[in-house]
């Protein structure tokens, strides 16, 4: 059978055009793996941003708030020596900055979850910080004032949390005074009533405050390591034992 050349030249434009069609197809695959890729990474660095700042910001007040009760003596000026707005202020605040945390820990952790950030090392060293916090909270080897629970953390966490349409947020000072108050909720009595009974004697929590404000201080370096939001000078760690250093400097 003889070929003809117009044949080859037809079998050959056949053959390149399959050809063709291959590579396209797979640079087209090509071209949508990485734009999933790039996705992903958006994804990630977003949601690492909506958080970093409201997480840190909540981790500064308490830490604050705890190097103000163990070194600027804030229990025994507003709360045992106050008048009666002083005196609320101590009790409600304090409990506030806690719970404030606790808020921002469970919205970063169930909103995390849906997204797939991988295991690089900045989420490793996020997850562990957190887990340290977690750990010394609830470390029942200390002594059982502000001693939280994990399961305890997350279901105060969500007591402050509000949701409109799609933003997540945890609520101000002002609306946990009005829809938390004293007598409403037991896991918040519960920290209310540690917070007056460390009036009496702050240093026998000292272990667990100092190393939560420890643990709280490291959470602040990663998330802001060079002191942009939150000044190096304004985070310094409590130390181990007791010793009162001037007036007290609230930041909450």
């Amino acid at each position: 059978m003889n070929i003809e050349a117009s044949d080859v030249i037809a079998i050959g434009a056949a053959v390149l055009a399959i050809w063709g069609q291959l590579r396209a197809a797979r640079f087209a695959s090509e071209l949508e793996r990485l734009r999933l890729a790039e996705q992903r990474r958006f994804d990630k660095e977003s949601t690492v941003a909506r958080y970093r700042e409201p997480l840190a910001h909540a981790a500064y007040d308490l830490q604050s708030r705890i190097y103000n009760i163990l070194q600027r003596n804030f229990l025994q000026i507003y709360l045992t020596k106050g008048d009666d707005r002083e005196r609320g202020y101590a009790i409600n605040n304090t409990v506030f900055v806690l719970a404030q945390y606790f808020a921002w820990t469970e919205i970063v952790r169930s909103d995390i979850q849906f997204i797939d950030l991988g295991e690089d090392e900045p989420t490793r060293k996020l997850r562990s910080l957190q887990d340290t916090i977690y750990a010394v909270l609830q470390n029942d080897r200390l002594d059982r004032s502000l001693r939280v629970f994990a399961g305890e953390q997350r279901a105060i966490g969500e007591r402050l949390i509000t949701r409109n349409h799609e933003r997540v947020d945890s609520m101000g000072y002002g609306a946990f005074l009005d829809q938390l108050p004293s007598g409403k909720d037991t896991l918040l009595d519960a920290l209310r009533d540690d917070v007056v009974r460390l009036a009496g004697n702050v240093e026998v929590a000292r272990p667990r405050l100092a190393a939560l404000q420890h643990a709280l201080i490291d959470l602040l370096d990663f998330l802001d390591p060079r002191g942009i939001r939150f000044p190096q000078d304004r985070r310094l760690k409590v130390p181990a034992k007791s010793g009162l250093h001037g007036e007290v400097i609230d930041t909450t």
